[in-house]
């Protein structure tokens, strides 16, 4: 997530410069044949140009909305794990452990303590189980993001490598339970089902009464509730269909467009008709800019600049709930990079 108060003109660049650099060379071209060779046969009228111009506004608009729609969608459900989480972590420190239970304390604590990091354990799981992006798909992205300028490093905090769910669970879990989880193809699902297992066990014990149960499982299935939202969004793509043609489309005005504005411009006087080069420009910056805000937001979970920062809400999350069970070493929070969170 970009949380930088302006983008800088290499941002900018990168962003658009390819494509402004065509488009400056089109234009160029016509400015050169109509107003240098004499081909005034490159003029056709405006008006069907504008026509087109505004159906692909108004095309992009849809899709950008859409956008936004699922990456707003995947701002709130993490919003929504923040605050399960930390509901969850109150209800285990307040619940298990009560004066009349007869525990030793140390016990209490190893509970407590054992259930808190096995949900940090799940939410970073999820984080990694989200990260993995086909080959292809990747690809795409590279093209659209600079992903050197986003990069953070975590060595050894915890926020392991995108594909490295082993070095998660090696951080959050026992050898046991990653012995249990060894080859489940979701392990976030099966944490939670561990975290129930655990939960019915203490009931069983006496350690929780039935209402204390049912509180702290309406915890887990919210948790199931939230994954599976961020799985929908994972899996179901944004339709390829007007994330292709959007492109398309503006490639196609942005072909014509030069064509139009020679004769306009060369309309208001004598020279005046080179411009069409700037004012192609522009209108193609904005236009392309458009396209591209719609394409960085359709995958919210991708690890790219304008995606929902998981791996941050990851690190407050382990903060809140391990300050719970009152340590002070604690790994720091997440600051921007380049005015960047991940």
């Amino acid at each position: 997530m970009y949380v930088g108060n302006r983008f800088g003109a290499r941002t900018i660049w990168f962003w658009a410069g390819r494509n402004l650099l065509q488009v400056t060379a089109l234009s160029t071209a016509v400015y050169v044949g109509y107003e240098w060779l004499g081909w005034k046969f490159l003029s056709i009228p405006f008006l069907p140009i504008a026509s087109i111009g505004t159906a692909v506004a108004f095309y992009i608009g849809f899709k950008n909305s859409q956008s936004h729609d699922r990456l707003y969608e995947g701002r709130r459900i993490w919003g929504g794990i923040t605050n399960t989480c930390r509901s969850f972590g109150s209800q285990v420190i307040a619940v298990i452990g009560r004066p009349h239970v007869e525990v030793p304390p140390e016990t209490v604590r190893a509970t407590q303590t054992y259930l808190l990091y096995r949900q940090m354990a799940w939410i970073n799981a999820l984080r990694v189980q989200l990260r993995k992006t086909p080959a292809i798909h990747r690809k795409r992205r590279d093209e659209l993001q600079h992903i050197d300028w986003v990069k953070h490093v975590h060595a050894g905090d915890g926020l392991a490598d995108e594909a490295d769910t082993d070095a998660v669970l090696a951080h959050f879990s026992c050898d046991r339970e990653r012995t249990l989880l060894a080859g489940k193809s979701n392990i976030a699902a099966h944490l939670l089902v561990r975290q129930a297992e655990l939960l019915t066990d203490l009931k069983r014990r006496g350690w929780v009464d039935e209402y204390e149960h049912n509180a702290l499982m309406t915890h887990i299935s919210a948790c199931y509730d939230h994954q599976g939202g961020c799985e929908r969004i994972k899996s179901f793509p944004f339709p390829r269909q007007y994330a292709i043609f959007s492109g398309v489309f503006v490639k196609i005005f942005m072909g014509l467009l030069p064509f139009g504005l020679i004769k306009e411009m060369a309309a208001l006087g004598r020279g005046a008709s080179w411009m069409v080069i700037p004012f192609t420009v522009l209108i193609a910056w904005v236009f392309y800019t458009m396209e591209q805000v719609g394409d960085a937001s359709e995958d919210p979970f991708e690890g790219g600049g304008n995606d929902v920062p998981i791996s941050t809400i990851c690190r407050n999350i382990e903060v809140d709930l391990r300050e719970m069970l009152n340590e002070t070493d604690l790994p720091p929070r997440l600051q921007p990079l380049n005015d960047v969170l991940l």
